[in-house]
């Protein structure tokens, strides 16, 4: 790990210009005690970043955003770490529909964000417990900014720049996430928590349609059609005969369609 010192930069950034992953960096900071509530860690280029499920988060070098934001939830939310994953999701849809008027901007459970069909944004939240207290999450949030194309690999990726034709300031971006997420939790509260979740699932990606999935425990595959995801950030799922189920995250794989 190398540090830049960039004194235009608030207190509260720990700008990096590289970085195994921003997550595990900023996992270093708390436990040396040099981070505090509202940090947030950033790095230009990252050799090892992480995404859900143990995949590598792969982007370019000072196009993109990789970023961890540090929060230790108050006591109501304490109560419900389900929510954690909800409201950063739609948190980032809210805010990414304000950026560009033309963008259909959508999450895809648990908590990635599509723009026009395609991933733009992957998010890690990483919680850490003491015993039966939760005392911190980490949220590792991937942008893909200015980078202008893809790897032939991932035709499912898209960025910022691509689905606009304009480029963005990473810095502007990673402030106003970070001011719109802490503004949330600051006003957290389970009745508050009910606009966010009708939120989340008004810009549930696939919603109303119905998708092939592969149940992982058996490898049996099924169509189902999307139905919402539930406070506790199960996905609910109709069968054809009109049943409900619902699926923990992990237990699924998505047969995506063909963009």
């Amino acid at each position: 790990m190398s540090i830049n010192t960039v004194k235009a930069y608030p207190n509260w950034l720990h700008y990096l210009s590289t970085v195994d992953s921003t997550n595990i960096y900023a996992t270093a900071l708390l436990e040396d005690g040099l981070a505090q509530h509202g940090d947030v860690v950033w790095a230009l280029d990252q050799t090892a970043g992480r995404g859900q499920r143990g995949k590598k988060w792969e982007t370019k070098p000072g196009d993109n955003i990789m970023m961890s934001l540090i929060v230790h939830p108050n006591k109501a939310l304490a109560e419900f770490p389900a929510h954690l994953n909800i409201i950063v999701a739609a948190t980032l849809v809210r805010y990414f529909n304000t950026l560009y008027p033309y963008w259909k901007v959508s999450v895809k459970w648990p908590n990635d964000i599509y723009i026009n069909d395609k991933k733009a944004v992957g998010v890690l939240v990483e919680n850490v417990f003491r015993g039966m207290n939760w005392m911190h999450a980490i949220i590792g949030i991937g942008i893909n900014v200015n980078q202008s194309g893809f790897p032939a690999e991932l035709p499912n990726a898209t960025s910022l720049k691509v689905a606009s034709g304009q480029s963005f300031d990473l810095f502007e971006l990673i402030n106003d996430i970070r001011t719109g997420m802490l503004n949330e939790l600051i006003y957290y509260s389970p009745a508050r928590f009910l606009n966010t979740l009708q939120t989340y699932n008004e810009y549930l990606y696939l919603r109303g349609e119905r998708i092939l999935f592969t149940h992982l425990k058996d490898q049996k595959d099924f169509y189902a059609l999307v139905k919402a995801v539930s406070a506790d950030g199960m996905l609910v799922l109709e069968t054809a005969d009109g049943q409900e189920s619902t699926y923990a995250f992990g237990t699924l794989q998505w047969h995506l369609p063909a963009q």
